[in-house]
């Protein structure tokens, strides 16, 4: 059934041109709350600093023309506001086009788009104008000179903002899923429409009483990420793991990335929601696919594992070709489903400890696999499985490395637990 919910938040939010400290990052939290209305909404002033970065200062486009030499109009932000590159200069000028070459840029893969260039607003140091045009109409444009227009306001009392919504768990043990929510369509806002209808359904849900404490952040991308944690280093310390997501909503497969290491908690979590629900899917080191969050929280200083799921690659990246229409409402309910089930898994997933020293009477309780009749099974549940509950292993760990379905295994092991034979113990000490 697919989740209509998800579409109309990105189509409310959208319009908004949302780059990192801007009108538009102000205006989509705003739509945020109206689904979460106990969202936090940090704010972070204008050169303020964490460690060695500092907060940009609010950057808006008025506006932006290219004219040929007899004033008709070549490109405007009107075609696309990615037509100026975030935190340009202002400029107005006769320029020949070889000069503008010197501050152009054209998307790598598609020819008849605007692309999304960053590159002032991460480099402080790069004080410049810069443009972007299809790549096709910059060929096309005869060298002569042109009239550039580029008008823009700066404002150094708007503060940069992160959204922050938590459902406490019986724990103040954290579990962090984030999204960036500056940019364009499937990058990145097709991820938080996914997590704010997730946590939107889950506060509601009344019978949802979870052990982990989980929260969400929705961040300007990487930079809002460095100012929420090093101001927030108490909740920090206590994230066990921290889930990314990207790019769901379109893209030419579903990729899974792992943490740092690569063999923690939440390797084993992330692959096998993906067996249950995505069934296709590729997995790479934390250093493939689409670079986020991640890199932050498993910073060498920081150690929390943390993994990533996103359609990767998809062609439209940092492109006007980003939008709405071009979601797929599948991969958007995918996404959904699988972020649900991987709270599912957590939420039930124990580590089985034996109660009593000599095994139980198995055929007396109706919970053994005869060798002859059913041998495969003999020997999964009655050797490998049973062999293996040493109050190390989580049921996870259990079906990760013998390939078993874990609501099968969570069957079998909680016929144990309401006999007796096995007690819980909680999973907080292996992620």
């Amino acid at each position: 059934m697919m989740n209509l919910g998800i579409k109309k938040i990105v189509e409310e939010i959208f319009p908004f041109r949302r780059m990192i400290n801007s009108i538009g990052m102000d205006k989509a939290f705003e739509v945020v709350k109206t689904y979460l209305p106990d969202l936090i909404v940090h704010e972070y002033q204008p050169n303020e600093a964490a460690d060695d970065w500092e907060v940009p200062c609010g950057w808006e486009l008025i506006k932006a023309e290219i004219r040929d030499i007899n004033g008709k109009l070549i490109a405007s932000d009107r075609d696309s506001h990615l037509i100026v590159a975030a935190y340009s200069e202002p400029v107005s000028g006769i320029f020949s086009k070889e000069e503008i070459s010197k501050h152009v840029r054209c998307h790598p893969i598609l020819k008849d788009a605007y692309f999304m260039e960053h590159r002032n607003a991460y480099n402080y140091s790069l004080v410049d104008w810069g443009i972007t045009l299809p790549q096709q109409l910059w060929d096309s444009m005869p060298d002569e000179s042109y009239s550039v227009v580029i008008e823009v306001e700066k404002d150094f009392n708007r503060s940069m903002k992160v959204g922050e919504y938590t459902i406490i768990g019986q724990t103040d043990h954290i579990i962090s899923f984030t999204a960036h929510i500056d940019e364009l369509c499937n990058d990145n806002l097709s991820s938080c429409a996914v997590l704010i209808e997730m946590f939107k359904s889950l506060s509601k849900n009344k019978n949802f009483k979870p052990y982990y404490t989980y929260q969400l952040l929705l961040i300007p991308e990487v930079i809002g990420t460095f100012f929420y944690v090093r101001n927030n280093m108490d909740v920090v310390r206590r994230t066990k793991s921290m889930i990314n997501l990207e790019t769901v909503g379109r893209g030419e497969e579903w990729l899974i990335k792992q943490s740092l290491r690569g063999d923690n908690y939440i390797d084993k979590l992330m692959i096998i929601a993906s067996e249950h629900i995505l069934k296709n899917y590729k997995v790479t080191n934390m250093f493939g696919g689409y670079g986020n969050e991640e890199r932050v929280y498993e910073y060498p200083t920081i150690k929390i594992p943390s993994v990533a799921i996103q359609r990767f690659p998809f062609d439209e990246y940092h492109s006007s070709h980003d939008t709405p229409d071009k979601l797929s409402d599948e991969y958007l309910n995918q996404a959904l489903d699988f972020v649900n089930y991987l709270i599912q898994l957590i939420e039930q997933d124990f580590i089985p400890e034996y109660t009593h020293i000599l095994p139980p009477w198995l055929t007396k309780h109706g919970l053994y696999f005869d060798s002859k009749d059913e041998p495969e099974l003999f020997e999964l549940f009655m050797n490998q499985v049973q062999f293996n509950i040493d109050g190390n292993n989580s049921l996870v760990d259990l079906c990760f490395k013998y390939k078993i379905p874990f609501q099968t295994l969570h069957k079998y092991l909680s016929q144990f637990v309401d006999k007796k034979f096995i007690q819980k113990k909680s999973t907080y000490e292996i992620w």
